[in-house]
């Protein structure tokens, strides 16, 4: 008797802040395939508090913390309400997967936190909800990320190519490699069979950087598609000088996010070309352009990801916001030609993947890791001591009285 499909649900709103994403999916054996997405503005005043938050000096933040964990959960819940009607076509939800708002990653430290409200978003849904998913990873010695590399080996499970790269181009850039032994048989379960090696681990930033020069100059969410940094082209000693931060020379497993590059860590930057490198260029070299600026910060991105993927890769593949991103999108093709990989760079539409739907289906397939009792984690991606079962459970039900 053929086992019916598990229904579980993912949210992830990502570093940028730049909107929430909901994914539906039916779980059945070692395969997963995507039934329902939806996505919604991140509330304009949630995204200033959340920011906010990363302030040491931040008045009142204890009070500020739960108080958009509460708007988040809302946000959320208000998402999944206006889905239940066509969720209810496919049969009941197990669990929703929720990521929470990252305000804080230090994995050095063993500390990460994400703003989140599960028993909050379990009321007003109905959901039993799976939550807290980095800290069981830490405790063990872990990053606590990335996570989503687990969930990109189911995705490619089948697949002919030996070597691939998927490419997450979110606030902040991850990488993942995976390589699988030819299978000796014809058929797809000789193929998930084979155990493959993968390695995953976050390159760099990405739109978080990208979103925030373009809020400062244009005074927009992000540039759209790439139009400001079409105008002029990458400075160069600019992006030298940003690649010789040591995150990059550093080998996985590693996590960056917020914490790392942010506004401060940019001026800096732009502090030091201006004092450093623009003085012995001569009197002509003048102030940088704001599209200079995002030019060179679509060169960081590029050129960081390109190195860290397999000259031999067979397959490669982008998912994220920044793969809607044409200026983006052409620069890491071109980086990772010339850093000798000649496979076209593709979305993962082709895998039947809509780019923008990876991450919230990933932390649904973790919400049916967890309830399963698997392991959530990859020890080799995020340096942990060993497998570990990820998430807190909120359950959703009502007290009987007694």
């Amino acid at each position: 008797m053929a086992l019916r499909p598990r229904l579980f649900a993912g949210v992830m709103t990502g570093t940028s802040m730049d909107g929430i994403d909901l994914s539906l999916i039916a779980v059945e054996g070692v395969r997963v395939h995507r039934l329902d997405f939806a996505q919604a503005d991140f509330p304009a005043p949630l995204r200033t508090l959340c920011a906010a938050l990363h302030d040491p000096a931040l008045p009142d933040a204890l009070r500020r913390s739960a108080e958009a964990g509460i708007a988040l959960a809302e946000a959320i819940s208000a998402l999944v309400r206006s889905r239940e009607t066509v969720w209810k076509a496919f049969g009941a939800v197990e669990a929703i997967g929720v990521h929470g708002q990252t305000v804080l990653h230090r994995p050095a430290e063993g500390i990460t936190l994400q703003i989140n409200a599960p028993a909050w978003i379990s009321e007003l849904t109905g959901l039993t909800v799976v939550s807290d998913f980095r800290t069981a990873d830490l405790a063990a010695g872990g990053q606590g990320a990335p996570l989503v590399p687990l969930f990109h080996e189911v995705m490619t499970r089948g697949l002919s190519a030996e070597q691939i790269a998927l490419v997450n181009l979110g606030g902040i850039a991850n990488v993942t490699r995976i390589r699988r032994k030819a299978p000796t048989g014809n058929t797809p379960e000789t193929a998930d069979a084979v155990l493959p090696e993968v390695v995953g681990f976050d390159t760099g930033p990405a739109n978080m950087l990208l979103d925030l020069w373009a809020q400062r100059v244009l005074g927009t969410t992000f540039d759209v598609d790439g139009r400001l940094a079409s105008q002029a082209a990458p400075v160069d000693d600019l992006v030298a000088l940003m690649r010789a931060d040591p995150y990059f020379a550093q080998r996985g497993p590693k996590s960056t996010g917020r914490d790392q590059f942010n506004g401060q860590w940019l001026d800096t930057m732009l502090s030091r070309y201006a004092a450093e490198v623009a003085p012995m260029q001569g009197g002509g070299a003048g102030p940088l352009s704001d599209a200079q600026v995002q030019a060179s910060l679509v060169a960081l991105t590029a050129l960081t990801v390109a190195a860290e993927i397999p000259a031999n890769a067979s397959a490669l593949y982008l998912c994220g916001g920044g793969a809607k991103n044409p200026v983006l999108r052409e620069a890491l093709q071109a980086a990772c030609r010339a850093a000798g990989c000649t496979a076209d760079l593709q979305t993962t539409e082709a895998l039947g993947w809509p780019e923008q739907e990876v991450e919230a289906a990933a932390f649904a397939w973790l919400a049916y890791c967890c309830l399963s009792g698997q392991a959530g984690n990859l020890p080799q991606v995020t340096g942990a001591r060993g497998p570990r079962v990820l998430g807190s459970v909120t359950r959703s039900m009502v007290a009987r009285a007694v």
